[in-house]
């Protein structure tokens, strides 16, 4: 496997695992449709895979599908230690890690996160043992924390052996850049990838359907539909404007093939938008906001 270098786009690929989003209304793709999104992202030249062992069989999916094209060892890689792990038991540990190279039929990760950013507490429990030995043999090529919440940043900010964060950051949620954490993150040398750009679809859903299953959201989708027609575009291109701002690597799901290619042709082909243009959008939108909508851990399923 290549080393690993700053991606513009990096596929997400929780939903080639299981169903995914809030969005979502085809459930988790069959094989052949996981194929046809990871050959699409390497049609575009997006070489960069993001993986979690929570996300049900993501892993072998994913794993299987980048042997079968054979590029396994011309890709990059990064999974996540799942949280009902112990983190201090450090043959569990390996015994995870290991399990992960093998479904993922790789012998080395670009980076391993940790999916639990409370997990920082237990680095000198063995945790830290444990990832410090494969990333000195070369295995894992950099340590990381997917932060839950904006929340987490400080902490793992903190931390001297953390060098990739990935963070939720998107234009209805801009507290990683407000805050500035973002910045932050950069003048210390970590790498921040974001993802939830589009809120895990909640963007990109006509107002009619986040009041069916987000209905705490409603009047933030029709104001942020009314925005979109303001700027001429489509809501799914204002949040990818927005994120193109940030100057970071982005984490970008699908569902379908069809999405990769929009995703990654949108991404070569709008401008990020400008400062006053980002105003525009927060004296609209931050009224309506609050961390019900902004943190899907909070939504509660709705009842059928």
């Amino acid at each position: 496997m290549k080393p690993c270098s700053p991606p513009k786009l990096i596929l997400g690929t929780v939903q080639l695992g299981m169903p995914y989003g809030i969005a979502n209304t085809s459930g988790q793709p069959d094989r052949a449709t996981a194929r046809a999104i990871v050959m699409a992202a390497l049609d575009n030249g997006i070489t960069h895979f993001d993986t979690a062992q929570a996300y049900g069989d993501s892993e072998s999916v994913l794993g299987d599908t980048l042997n079968e094209l054979g590029v396994s060892e011309t890709v990059c890689v990064a999974s996540k230690l799942s949280g009902t792990l112990d983190p201090t038991d450090t043959a569990g540990l390996r015994e995870a890690i290991e399990a992960s190279f093998s479904r993922l039929r790789v012998n080395r990760l670009g980076c391993m996160l940790l999916h639990q950013p409370a997990w920082l507490s237990f680095w000198d429990d063995g945790l830290g043992e444990v990832l410090r030995q494969y990333r000195e043999e070369g295995r894992i090529g950099a340590l990381g924390v997917s932060l839950n919440t904006v929340a987490d940043a400080p902490a793992v900010l903190a931390h001297p052996e953390v060098a990739v964060l990935q963070a939720p950051c998107n234009a209805w949620d801009r507290r990683m850049v407000e805050q500035g954490l973002l910045e932050k993150a950069r003048i210390s040398g970590r790498l921040c990838c974001i993802r939830s750009l589009y809120l895990q679809g909640l963007l990109t859903m006509t107002p009619e359907a986040v009041a069916a299953r987000l209905p705490a959201a409603r009047d933030a989708a029709a104001r942020w539909w009314e925005l979109a027609r303001t700027f001429g575009i489509p809501p799914k291109a204002l949040a990818l404007r927005y994120a193109l701002t940030l100057d970071a690597p982005l984490v970008v799901g699908a569902e379908s093939a069809e999405q990769v290619v929009e995703t990654a042709h949108m991404a070569a082909d709008l401008a990020p938008l400008t400062p006053q243009d980002i105003q525009t959008i927060a004296s609209a939108m931050d009224p309506l906001l609050n961390e019900t909508i902004l943190e899907p851990w909070r939504w509660k399923p709705r009842s059928s």
